[in-house]
């Protein structure tokens, strides 16, 4: 990939041309800059930011096939569908793929007809034997939601850990590994596990003004069912609702739809068919409430989410932070209640420690929340439950 200029202005006639923006936003350009420029870049955006631009213009300008390591097999597709829409030659392998799919997609990254290939993980140390094989170069790495290193890692999706020893093998190609919220730690352990002592850190700021963050402590589940059934109720939009677990997912769900409120369940234990069609029928406002396990959100394009709603904590602070930050992403004012009961701390396992102090501690949450991610709130807090102001 060629530096300076004339990549830049390359970048943004490919922007034009494929996704009809006249311009990148400040910090896709710190990306993509020093991507063209052959250096490897973590970029750490809050969502919204656009970040899968950040390595889908580049894959169109430089040599080689980018290769998209992406975590969730709903993300990969709705990606990839995405640029098809726009004329930009990708495809995805994973478990939904037939054989006879499968061996299309290889011929075609074969022939040179694909420019973003997106797998999972798990797929990557066949696939890269694959490409060696068949004399394919990786000019362009990609490690969409980057944090799964950290949160993942270590015993749910080990590949994960062998992501360096995977970029070596590929021959070391300029990589671009992108997340919406990682704290200096997690940073240092991204580049630690991917070898890229040398990347450049590109961190815009944590802080979301248009988020209003509540934390309520309820006296039993029967006070949090109504509240919860309260704010959907009351929210002007679509709204995301997290649950610990599958069962009372589908326990949430049946008691909206008995309020006459579209909502539908997503989790792991679902069909494959189905969870597409419940997300299809959320991103389309068919479903306004989705009641989700953990996964559900990363990657999704929905900007008019106005609440997102918490059965009590995340496990840390960093995956709460990515699921509540899922509201408001179109800039207009959302609410982020977390509602919880001191029973939380036996019931949700692994539960980190900075999560239970923004829980119980009576602080400006949006202060606790930048400290976290080693930001400090310059001004004002622009809306929490302890200072005040903020939607309502």
């Amino acid at each position: 990939m060629d530096s300076g200029r004339p990549g830049l202005d390359a970048a943004r006639a490919v922007l034009e041309r494929y996704w009809g923006y006249p311009a990148f936003r400040p910090h896709q350009l710190k990306v993509i800059g020093p991507a063209l420029a052959g250096r490897s870049v973590l970029a750490v955006l809050p969502t919204g930011a656009g970040k899968s631009l950040c390595f889908q213009v580049p894959a169109l300008l430089g040599d080689g096939l980018t290769l998209v390591v992406s975590p969730l097999i709903s993300l990969m597709q709705d990606q990839v569908r995405a640029l098809a829409r726009r004329g930009v030659p990708a495809a995805y392998l994973n478990r939904t793929l037939s054989r006879e799919d499968r061996a299309a997609v290889l011929a075609a990254v074969r022939g040179g007809g694909v420019r973003l290939l997106y797998g999972a993980p798990e797929r990557l140390p066949g696939l890269v034997r694959w490409l060696a094989r068949a004399g394919v170069r990786v000019g362009l790495l990609a490690v969409d939601e980057a944090h799964c290193i950290v949160e993942w890692g270590h015993e749910f999706r080990p590949v994960y850990r062998r992501l360096g020893e995977i970029r070596y093998r590929l021959g070391d190609p300029v990589t671009v590994a992108l997340t919406g919220s990682a704290t200096p730690a997690a940073r240092r352990e991204i580049l630690e596990v991917l070898r890229l002592p040398d990347a450049i850190e590109v961190v815009a700021s944590f802080d979301r003004p248009n988020l209003r963050f509540e934390i309520i402590r309820v006296a039993d589940d029967r006070e949090r069912f109504a509240r919860l059934r309260r704010a959907v109720r009351d929210a002007d939009g679509s709204v995301i609702a997290y649950a610990p677990t599958r069962r009372l997912a589908e326990r949430i769900t049946r008691a909206l739809l008995r309020m006459g409120t579209r909502a539908a369940p997503y989790h792991a234990g679902l069909p494959l068919d189905l969870r597409r069609r419940v997300l299809l029928a959320f991103l389309r406002d068919r479903e306004r409430v989705i009641v989700a396990t953990t996964a559900f959100g990363m990657g999704i394009d929905k900007p008019d989410v106005r609440r997102v709603l918490h059965w009590g904590p995340a496990r840390t602070l960093e995956g709460y932070y990515q699921e509540a930050g899922r509201a408001g992403r179109d800039g207009s004012p959302a609410v982020c209640t977390l509602l919880w009961h001191p029973d939380d701390w036996r019931t949700t396992t692994g539960v980190h420690a900075a999560m239970r102090a923004f829980v119980e501690r009576r602080r400006c949450r949006r202060r606790v929340l930048l400290q976290h991610f080693g930001e400090r709130l310059a001004g004002p807090c622009a809306g929490c439950d302890v200072c005040g102001g903020g939607s309502q």
